[in-house]
């Protein structure tokens, strides 16, 4: 009996500690995109590969529309009236692959590509106006979202850059139920950041990725330089072993190593390949791709042995702009290592960051770790900023103020005080040049 229970024990703690590991990490895990052509619904077998595959995006390529407001999937028409009218097996097989035993959590429909006149087509329909849900257009794009329960549109646009068209027909998918847009850039840097800006503008964070062509066309692109130019960091694509155009091609283990390196050199968000079709055409293996993706960054960084006093550690935290994969969870995780940090998105206002203390708490000392700490250049440190609290989380009072930054550390005691949330408040978010990212590695309150 005594053995048994030994042994029931032991499942059981074999089990939480898995489980605690899975979910620790889970905020860790690196976007690992695919896009696919004909196959991810054409071909029925390929459905458990993907699904197997360990990709946790699938991007579903390539999204027509007519000048009528008429929709295809590559050369097959889908949406027509109002109505989904592609066949029912296609549907089927979209909406599955976030059902069941699946690595897949997020379903993309990417509009556009090269040679195509489809952003021609959605400046025709978009230029004057949002379209309305009377037009069929709308009717057509939430007839597809029905379809396939896509979470966010992707814009792949290479033959007609007119932003004001391009912001309108997104704005159409974000007021219908779209969760996000994300964009996939090769060229033309003033079309997408426009594009961005007035997506920012009209729902912030709609915007919550951006996929950089580093093949073919875009194979000159550097991640650090869009990053920038756009205010978040970047997810850079690579085209696998293929006949089309090899010289582009990459193995999974040239995949890893280009991304860990574009990873260390600039914080990169993650990584996408291009194109499942040839994947599957070559005989090649889907799961050493999303492995390579997966393997450039490292292992997720495990939770922290909480620091004594320190009231902020893994409290929530929220704040009011944000970079894919650093989120303000990773201000009060405990670690600055493994590039774990808040970091804003926007170079325009002021960006601030709250903890949740849970209950009410007496302060007397807080800690900012800024990008010096976190292994960046001392130029990102932030510069001026205030520690301020908060009975409800709406009304805040000043507590502390510093000005002129240049530390990789700020340590301050303060008067006692009591409060529930407190907010690190940013005005100027670096010393090298104002109102840039802010990067908060750590935000420790005792």
């Amino acid at each position: 009996m005594k053995k048994l229970l030994l042994m029931f024990l032991t499942a059981i703690f074999v089990i939480f500690t898995i489980n605690a590991a899975n979910s620790a990490s889970a905020a860790d895990i690196p976007v690992s995109a695919i896009y696919s052509g004909g196959p991810s619904y054409l071909v029925s077998s390929t459905q458990n590969d993907l699904k197997a595959s360990g990709f946790n995006t699938l991007i579903q390529w390539s999204l027509h529309i007519d000048t009528n407001g008429n929709l295809k999937m590559n050369d097959e028409t889908v949406c027509t009236g109002g109505a989904y009218t592609g066949q029912s097996a296609w549907s089927n097989q979209w909406l599955s692959y976030k059902s069941g035993t699946t690595s897949i959590n997020r379903l993309e429909i990417s509009v556009g590509a090269g040679g195509t006149t489809d952003f021609a087509s959605i400046k025709a329909l978009c230029s004057k106006g949002i379209p309305g849900s009377d037009t069929n257009l709308y009717k057509n794009m939430l007839a597809l979202k029905s379809a396939t329960g896509a979470d966010a549109i992707n814009l792949d646009t290479e033959d007609t850059y007119d932003s004001v068209s391009t912001i309108n027909f997104c704005k159409m998918c974000l007021n219908m139920g779209y969760s996000y847009i994300t964009l996939c850039p090769y060229t033309n840097t003033t079309y997408w950041k426009a594009v961005k800006s007035g997506l920012d503008s009209f729902k912030p964070g709609a915007v919550d990725r951006i996929y950089l062509q580093c093949y073919d066309g875009g194979a000159g692109n550097n991640p650090g330089t869009w990053a920038t130019n756009l205010g978040m960091s970047v997810i850079p694509g690579l085209w696998c072993t293929n006949t089309g155009k090899p010289s582009y091609g990459k193995t999974p283990a040239q995949v890893q190593s280009q991304l860990a390196s574009w990873n260390n050199s600039y914080g990169i968000a993650g990584g996408f390949i291009w194109l499942y079709d040839d994947i599957r055409n070559n005989g090649l293996s889907t799961a050493s791709y999303a492995s390579a993706i997966q393997n450039a960054f490292g292992p997720a960084t495990p939770t922290p042995t909480p620091i004594p006093g320190n009231y902020a550690l893994n409290k929530t935290a929220t704040a009011n702009q944000y970079v894919t994969g650093e989120t303000p969870q990773k201000a009060v995780d405990g670690t600055v290592t493994g590039n774990s940090k808040w970091c804003s998105t926007s170079n325009i206002g002021t960006q601030w960051l709250i903890v949740d203390l849970g209950s009410a708490c007496t302060i007397k000392r807080w800690i900012v770790k800024h990008a010096g700490e976190g292994g960046e250049t001392t130029g990102f440190n932030t510069r001026d900023f205030k520690l301020q609290k908060s009975t409800d989380g709406n009304s805040w009072t000043d507590v502390d103020a510093v000005t002129g930054n240049t530390a990789n550390i700020t340590d301050r005691t303060v008067t006692a005080f009591t409060a529930r949330y407190v907010r690190l408040y940013i005005t100027n978010p670096q010393t090298s040049t104002s109102n840039i990212a802010a990067r908060i590695y750590e935000f420790e309150l005792y």
